[in-house]
């Protein structure tokens, strides 16, 4: 039986190789970023919902909206807690901020307030109407 010469044969398996670990980096990267970009999602609906929370505290404790989002960020409350003490905190907790003082979504976006009507929203392209 007649064998073939194997001095290439180790850069063809080599090539082989990298084929296949190429592969297998396109499909982790590509299931990374779907999971990436979900668990944006959910932060962002997390994020709305507290802002919501906070402006309508907010609306119940002083009779009107904030005029903008950072007035939640800088302003503080006070109520009554145990033992005549007295529990003193913000309305929000940003989790970031911009240069400007303005929170950022989970997208690195500020999010859109109304102050007429309370309503905040995201402007990130398909996320306006959450």
């Amino acid at each position: 039986m007649k064998r073939f010469n194997e001095k290439g044969s180790g850069i063809v398996e080599s090539m082989l190789v990298l084929i296949v670990i190429s592969i297998l980096v396109v499909v982790v990267m590509d299931r990374y970023e779907t999971i990436i970009e979900e668990a944006k999602k959910v932060a962002l609906k997390t994020e709305l919902n507290n802002l919501r929370q906070a402006i309508l505290f907010f609306k119940i404790k002083n009779g009107r909206y904030p005029e903008s989002l950072k007035e939640l960020v800088t302003s503080h409350f006070v109520i009554p807690y145990k033992d005549n003490t007295i529990f003193k905190a913000k309305y929000l907790e940003p989790y970031s901020l911009d240069k400007d003082k303005n929170i950022l979504d989970s997208f690195d976006l500020p999010f859109a307030y109304d102050p007429v009507t309370g309503r905040v929203w995201s402007i990130k392209k398909g996320f306006e109407n959450w």
